[in-house]
C-alpha cells in the first residue's frame, strides 16, 4: 500500500502506529479487486500478520477459489528499497517499515512465517531481497512443498 499513501507505510496508520487489523480489511478489498479484474496470482507485499488467511477468505468469499496468493514470506527490512521508494516518492514519512518488516539476522522467523503463510492458503512463497538470502531460500526450500519464488 505504500505507493498509494501519503505516508509511505505498508499499512494504514494512526498517530504514528501501524494498524494492522484494519489494514487487511482494505487488502482484502484490494485483491478481489484485483480477481475481478482478472489477476490470476495475488502477490500482496505488505506483511500483516494474518494477511495471507484474510485474503484468502475474502477472494473464496467472492469466488474466486483458483485465485493464487504469492506471499511475500521473508521481506526484509533491508536498504536496497531505497532506490524504489525515491522513484516512488513513498519512503515512510515517519518512523520506518521494521516494526513489520524481518530481522535480517533472524532465520527462524522465516520459517516460521513460511508454515504461517502456509496455513493460511498461500500458494508461493518469495524472498525479498532475494540475493542476499539464498540460504533463506534453501531452508525453505528444504521445509515447504510450496513453490519458491525470489525477487531482487
Amino acid at each position: 500500500m505504500d505507493p498509494y499513501s501519503s505516508d509511505g507505510h505498508d499499512g494504514l496508520v494512526e498517530d504514528g502506529r501501524i494498524l494492522n487489523d484494519e489494514t487487511l480489511d482494505i487488502l482484502g478489498q484490494m485483491a478481489v479487486a484485483q480477481a475481478e479484474a482478472g489477476i490470476d496470482i495475488i502477490g500482496p507485499s505488505d506483511m500483516m500478520d494474518g494477511r495471507i488467511g484474510f485474503i484468502r477468505d475474502a477472494l473464496d468469499n467472492e469466488g474466486f477459489t483458483d485465485t493464487g496468493i504469492m506471499s511475500y514470506t521473508a521481506k526484509y527490512a533491508s536498504a536496497f528499497y531505497g532506490p524504489f521508494r525515491d522513484a516512488l516518492d513513498s519512503a515512510p514519512k515517519g518512523g520506518d517499515k521494521k516494526t513489520y518488516q524481518m530481522d535480517p539476522a533472524n532465520k527462524t522467523e522465516a520459517l516460521r512465517e513460511a508454515f504461517l503463510d502456509e496455513s493460511e492458503g498461500a500458494d508461493y512463497l518469495m524472498v525479498k531481497p532475494a540475493l542476499n538470502y539464498l540460504d533463506i531460500i534453501h531452508i525453505l526450500k528444504e521445509n515447504t512443498s510450496l513453490p519458491i519464488s525470489a525477487y531482487h
